[in-house]
């Protein structure tokens, strides 16, 4: 009982429980998006929830994330890494241009979701043509799953 006492008057650890579970949830609803394809991935949520914790400079939750991504990747027959590396690229090359042009508003979370999914599959195919490998098909209902996410992605940073 005494641990629970403590743990509710420290801050720091009922952030990371939250995060923590968050994540679980999250990978749970990776499997179920495998099952029914209306359902979006969350990719450009925990995108965009990635890049808020970086410009916050709290890197601790991205030792929640690289499961996440690394799950998305496996689940989705995607290449081993390659959410990492682009958002490494993202974070550390087009985020502080695009930040010294327009600044830290939140107007802009609907375009990085966008971005989240398109500049994926960019990517993608960028590095498919550099080492000649396979890519996934591209599929409309991309721009679904970024709506849908759009919605979601508000309640996501009210919560957090």
């Amino acid at each position: 009982m005494q641990t629970f006492s403590t743990m509710r008057r420290n801050s720091t650890d009922k952030r990371n429980l939250r995060i923590f579970f968050l994540v679980i949830f999250s990978i749970v609803y990776i499997a179920i998006t495998d099952i029914y394809y209306f359902l979006p991935p969350l990719f450009g949520v925990v995108y965009v929830i990635a890049q808020e914790k970086y410009e916050e400079q709290s890197f601790g939750t991205f030792y929640f994330f690289v499961p996440f991504f690394l799950y998305f990747e496996a689940s989705k027959g995607l290449p081993l890494l390659s959410t990492l590396l682009f958002i490494l690229f993202s974070f550390k090359i087009l985020l502080p241009k695009f930040r010294k042009f327009f600044g830290y508003s939140k107007i802009f979370i609907p375009l990085f979701i966008f971005y989240a999914y398109f500049g994926y599959f960019a990517f993608l195919y960028f590095f498919g043509w550099l080492f000649d490998t396979p890519v996934p098909q591209f599929s409309l209902l991309l721009a679904l799953y970024a709506g849908i996410e759009v919605f979601l992605i508000w309640i996501f940073l009210w919560i957090l």
